[in-house]
């Protein structure tokens, strides 16, 4: 939205009440949302409430049943701007057993640092298309399996380092992104994600603890995979041809075969890490490939396959700490769209192909530690 657009809009909504703000739709500025939370009565007009506590310099106690009275309420965000959650402690508390109720009625939720382990038991969130809950305390979003989620596109739980499991994903048809990253108590991804044929993205990168995964993830909308960090998932799945990225630097997947990638031909950015062997010749096949990232090789690593210089579209070539590879790969200047070749940490490289000065778009050459 415009920003005048914007600006015209909330001025609206100041106009429903000048004094209260509890009898105006849409809350966003932290002194009248704190006024509404410190007393939350009739509160039914209140249908978005969006907190930025970056602004917020105290801790704000929240009673049990805070939201009891906000029936229509369907966005509600205690969000840190630029995703600064990071580097901050909670504060929003909550009593010890929770809260009493969130209203069914919202359908955004997002909530940084939520500090409790579980939403509530009586909240239905049949609603909910969008749960953003990053850095959260939650052990698990519900009690049981069969929790109606017809709607839900968007799950973000990434740093919620308490989560053990999810949610059976049966009842999840419209799934479009699951980002589980930094989640290091989780273990498994339940077979049933095999359901969610809208799914277009799933990330698990930093999972330490995750060993159960699906062998199978060939979704028919399926873009992007992260893998990266997650030491003990050890294959790589089968992945339909429509991905676009897919990383899985870091993790226990050692070997990339022509059956692992050979089909994927839509593949955009490809990061890999630690592998014991050289990349197969049919990568050449990827022409498609933009991006291609080979850190800490194993001692087979010693060169990049010659077929790589078939793909006329790639951007970024970058093979970092592989301390067995012995040169770049001939015709390398027959890559004109190459803006950066980064070679950093590969210590067996004592001279460049003479044909380098052909990539008329390189802007980055980094040959640090050759």
């Amino acid at each position: 939205m415009h920003d005048l657009i914007q600006l015209m809009c909330k001025e609206f909504v100041l106009d429903e009440d000048r004094l209260d703000p509890r009898k105006r739709s849409r809350l966003w500025r932290h002194n009248d949302i704190l006024q509404v939370l410190n007393k939350p009565k009739r509160v039914e007009r209140v249908e978005a409430l969006s907190l930025d506590m970056s602004q917020v310099c105290r801790i704000i106690q929240l009673s049990p049943e805070v939201f009891e009275e906000m029936d229509n309420l369907r966005l509600l965000q205690f969000y840190y701007k630029d995703a600064d959650w990071y580097d901050n402690a909670t504060k929003l508390h909550l009593p010890q057993d929770g809260l009493e109720c969130l209203p069914n009625t919202v359908r955004l939720l997002h909530w940084d640092l939520y500090p409790s382990p579980s939403l509530p038991l009586n909240f239905c969130p049949e609603s909910i298309v969008h749960l953003r809950m990053p850095g959260s305390s939650l052990t698990q979003l519900w009690e049981g399996d069969n929790v109606p989620l017809v709607n839900l596109k968007v799950c973000d739980l990434r740093g919620s380092k308490e989560l053990i499991k999810i949610m059976d994903l049966s009842g999840v048809p419209n799934l479009e992104e699951l980002d589980l990253g930094e989640c290091s108590s989780l273990v498994e991804i339940p077979s049933s994600i095999q359901l969610c044929r809208k799914l277009t993205k799933i990330s698990v990168s930093w999972c330490f603890s995750l060993c159960g995964f699906p062998s199978d993830l060939r979704l028919t909308s399926l873009e992007e995979v992260n893998l990266n960090g997650c030491p003990r998932i050890r294959e790589l799945p089968k992945l339909p041809s429509t991905v676009k990225s897919l990383y899985f630097g870091g993790s226990g997947i050692k070997q990339v075969t022509a059956a692992c990638i050979g089909h994927l031909t839509r593949l955009q950015r490809l990061r890999v890490g630690e592998i014991v062997e050289s990349l197969p010749c049919e990568i050449g096949f990827l022409n498609c490939l933009q991006e291609l990232l080979i850190r800490d090789g194993g001692p087979k690593v010693i060169s990049i396959p010659d077929t790589i210089c078939n793909i006329t579209g790639l951007v970024e070539l970058l093979c970092h700490s592989c301390k067995n590879l012995e040169s770049l790969p001939n015709g390398i200047g027959r890559l004109k769209r190459l803006k950066t070749l980064s070679m950093e940490g590969c210590s067996k490289i004592r001279s460049l192909p003479s044909d380098i000065g052909e990539l008329t778009s390189l802007e980055i050459l980094d040959l640090t530690g050759c």
